[in-house]
């Protein structure tokens, strides 16, 4: 399939303004050529209309011709199209294949409907465990922390201090002296 190019790409790549482009391209229109149209009926630009109108631009700006004279001698330049007869669409040799291709079709998508739906089943399946699971989390983390709080707090007792009888006292004989606290 061929590129199309919409009309600000082609105007941009010739280096002329929209409303130029859409001058020329009405004026080779007037004068028998034809764009294909899009969607809001703007005009696509294929390859072939982008020379058509890079011609028309090159016999305006570096000959000097007027815009009438330039689209005459660019649809003398034109090639002729010639019209492809259309080819008639070939049906099956006989009925009965496009019949049995049609069973095929409808055996297969009833398969992949039993597989889908197996699917959302086991989906629901996995669901379903992953909101239990979560709810088990839940459960003892909420279990751990009721536990932590009912546990009493730690006491700190400070370790004891012990005073060391003075090598005087020894000999003094006031061995009772010294206390431990």
């Amino acid at each position: 399939m061929e590129q199309a190019y919409f009309s600000s790409e082609v105007a941009k790549s010739l280096g002329v303004g929209a409303s130029t482009l859409r001058k020329y391209s009405s004026a080779l229109e007037a004068a028998g050529y034809r764009f294909d149209r899009g969607l809001n009926n703007s005009r696509v630009f294929y390859q072939k209309d982008i020379i058509a109108v890079q011609r028309l631009l090159k016999l305006i700006q570096e000959q000097n011709m007027t815009l009438e004279a330039a689209i005459e001698l660019a649809m003398k330049m034109e090639p002729e199209k010639k019209e492809e007869p259309v080819k008639p669409i070939q049906a099956p040799v006989e009925n009965h294949e496009l019949y049995e291709r049609i069973a095929r079709l409808e055996q297969q998508q009833e398969t992949l409907i039993a597989v889908n739906k197996e699917l959302v089943k086991e989906l629901a399946q996995h669901q379903r465990w992953m909101q239990e699971k979560l709810e088990h989390q839940e459960i003892a983390i909420r279990d751990r922390l009721l536990l932590n709080s009912l546990q009493p707090p730690a006491i700190k007792r400070e370790p004891p201090k012990y005073r060391i009888p003075s090598l005087f006292s020894f000999f003094r004989g006031k061995k009772n002296e010294a206390t431990f606290n």
